[in-house]
């Protein structure tokens, strides 16, 4: 999700992040960080399960299925990011709850070993959570949670999400949090994540700051889209009437979990096939002439060339670098 309508909501979230948003790299780190070689920020997806039934997720509809990454290609990908400068963030989830992988704290700790990322990050729905497992977790050496809580009433939660779990949700971050501070520990930082939208009423944002200010570290408050079309939702992330390149395919690679490989996280059905990790490596998909070709198709403005382009505007946030896009000619000639 992007940032929302509301500026006064905008604050930072990682400092090589604009305001409000994981996912659009700021211009001045951009300009430091990306390079031919490999991208910058990796998302892998270690299944498309999920134990909640979200009316404004495509997920069901995709045509790869629902599956689970197999150990082997989740390793091959730590291992080959592990030979090249640290990536600025590691994202471990994609369109599922990535706690239902059987090996996913297995995961985290495989991937703190190897040491690839600055940030290790999760985004997740927080059911999963036994005390056996926050004990894991708090041992695991994540460094950053994001709970996609998204509602401050339980009827909101039920009727969006599907289940009437508010509740226990809420009791497991809490718990965390208190496990976290018994042990004196920084980490992981914790934030935890409402939509703004019409979906959602404004007292019921007001009332989300009320319970988590000064619990977690931080509440963050997303717009919401409709990836591109697909579920029937008004969006309300940040807008833009001039439409420019998404610097998003210049640093950034995601990996589903059977291996295809895209753009963007937003990209749920896989539209844009850059290469497969089963049959290449992520240098070679970097560089291969797809990667390129969407990124040409970027520069000469050609938003229609793929669905989940056309009516995208989670690259709005970064704003335009068309004019220094053009000038690095080595990923996309």
């Amino acid at each position: 999700m992007g940032r929302g309508p509301t500026q006064e909501y905008y604050q930072e979230l990682n400092e090589d992040y604009v305001e409000g948003t994981l996912t659009c790299l700021k211009q001045d780190t951009i300009k430091r960080v990306i390079s031919a070689d490999f991208p910058n920020i990796i998302n892998i997806e270690p299944t498309n399960a999920c134990n909640l039934k979200c009316s404004y997720c495509p997920r069901e509809k995709a045509d790869k299925g629902i599956g689970f990454m197999p150990w082997d290609i989740y390793t091959k990908i730590i291992d080959e990011a592990a030979e090249y400068p640290k990536l600025i963030m590691l994202n471990l989830h994609k369109d599922g709850e990535s706690f239902l992988h059987p090996r996913f704290l297995e995961m985290i700790r495989y991937a703190r070993k190897k040491e690839v990322a600055k940030t290790i990050h999760v985004n997740t729905n927080g059911m999963c959570w036994s005390e056996g497992i926050i004990d894991e977790l708090l041992d695991s050496g994540i460094d950053d949670l994001t709970v996609s809580l998204d509602a401050a009433w339980d009827q909101t939660f039920k009727q969006y999400k599907g289940l009437d779990s508010l509740g226990r949700v809420e009791r497991s971050v809490f718990r965390l949090l208190e496990k976290r501070a018994q042990r004196g520990l920084k980490k992981p930082f914790v934030r935890v994540k409402i939509m703004e939208f019409d979906g959602i009423a404004p007292e019921e944002i007001k009332d989300f700051f009320a319970k988590w200010e000064g619990a977690a570290d931080l509440v963050q408050v997303t717009g919401i889209h409709n990836w591109s079309g697909e579920v029937e939702v008004r969006v309300s992330d940040e807008r833009s009437k001039v439409r420019y390149p998404c610097v998003i395919m210049w640093y950034a690679l995601v990996v589903n979990w059977n291996g295809e490989v895209t753009f963007c996280s937003v990209d749920w059905n896989t539209d844009i096939k850059l290469g497969n990790v089963h049959r290449q490596s992520l240098h070679q998909i970097w560089n291969a002439e797809k990667a390129r070709e969407v990124r040409r198709s970027q520069l000469e403005g050609r938003w229609d060339l793929y669905p989940v382009c056309r009516d995208c505007v989670v690259w709005v946030s970064v704003g335009d670098m068309t004019e220094y896009l053009s000038r690095r000619k080595e990923f996309s000639t």
